[in-house]
């Protein structure tokens, strides 16, 4: 029996490609996003049929007969990245607790709730009250619920993306192998292995039992253009290596974009110690670069070399003019 499937925060529409290439037979019905050139790439990849997530009204998923829910809600409420993240309070919070707390009770007490829901967010997520909320709702209505942190690492795909995961079942289904751990967020799939531990953290190579492979067997083959559409300057890299999170082909881990400011090509020393701080935040967050040319050495640049010097110059000095 065919899945039917409703995408929640499509975005550009990544849950629907796993559900296609994963090895359930299903369809999305039915996406559902507010941010409006998202509905369009989304349009471009799967067709019209985006609506606004705004104000979805119980009656208007009851018809859809949908038994499986896909939500990737906005992570920037929750994101250890922001430290004025406001979780709950953020505005952009707000549909998805609706959808949670007001749309889905209804649905229940109707006989047309989903069987089982997938919840994806950013690592924080499973510290919020938006989570606390959650777990107590699906629990509440009748579901089973495991939650998980899992990296790409932990399956050998050479990025370090922390990614918080739910996944509810409605009674009487239930999940095995997880007896006793039902108030855990694991970091780890029940019957794959145990608790996942990055030991790169500690001896700079991936966890033992996980061969992680390298970024240069993900990448397409060189374009003939001359020079690629996508490249950076050497000299730019030498310049400002220091603020790039830069990876080789033979890199076994890269960074996903968060968000970021392209540097200019040049920066005037004199106000260099003034605009350090918050300009390296600007580009530390903006994703890995991958530099092809593994001969270039940018860790110790002219331009590091110096930022090092300003910044202790900066932290040590009492004169409030430097």
């Amino acid at each position: 029996m065919s899945v039917r499937a409703l995408e929640f925060y499509s975005g550009i529409g990544g849950l629907h490609r796993a559900l296609t290439e994963s090895s359930i037979e299903g369809t999305v019905v039915r996406a559902y996003d507010w941010d409006q050139a998202a509905c369009r790439v989304y349009a471009a990849n799967y067709g019209p049929g985006v609506v606004d997530i705004g104000s979805l009204t119980p009656a208007e998923l009851s018809v859809l007969d949908a038994d499986l829910w896909l939500l990737s809600p906005s992570c920037q409420p929750y994101t250890v990245l922001n430290p004025l993240a406001k979780g709950a309070e953020d505005p952009r919070a707000k549909s998805f607790i609706r959808l949670m707390e007001d749309v889905l009770p209804e649905l229940v007490r109707l006989r047309k709730q989903p069987q089982r829901l997938l919840v994806e967010n950013v690592a924080g997520f499973e510290t919020s009250s938006t989570r606390e909320r959650l777990v107590v709702t699906l629990r509440t209505l009748g579901y089973s619920i495991l939650e998980m942190l899992i990296t790409p690492l932990q399956f050998g795909i050479p990025n370090s993306r922390l990614r918080y995961y739910l996944l509810a079942k409605y009674g009487p289904l239930s999940f095995a192998g997880i007896d006793g751990q039902e108030e855990r967020v694991l970091r780890h799939i029940p019957g794959r292995g145990s608790d996942w531990v990055d030991t790169r953290m500690h001896s700079g190579e991936e966890a033992p039992d996980v061969a992680v492979a390298a970024v240069r067997e993900y990448l397409d083959e060189d374009t003939d253009a001359e020079p690629h559409p996508h490249a950076i300057p050497e000299k730019v890299l030498e310049k400002w290596g220091r603020l790039f999170d830069i990876v080789l082909p033979s890199a076994k881990r890269t960074c996903c974009f968060t968000r970021g400011k392209k540097p200019p090509h040049s920066l005037q020393l004199t106000v260099l110690h003034n605009s350090y701080l918050g300009y390296t935040k600007l580009v530390e967050r903006s994703g890995s670069i991958l530099q092809m040319n593994e001969d270039l050495d940018v860790s110790l640049s002219a331009f590091s070399q110096l930022s090092r010097a300003l910044m202790n110059l900066y932290a040590t000095t009492d004169n409030p003019n430097i």
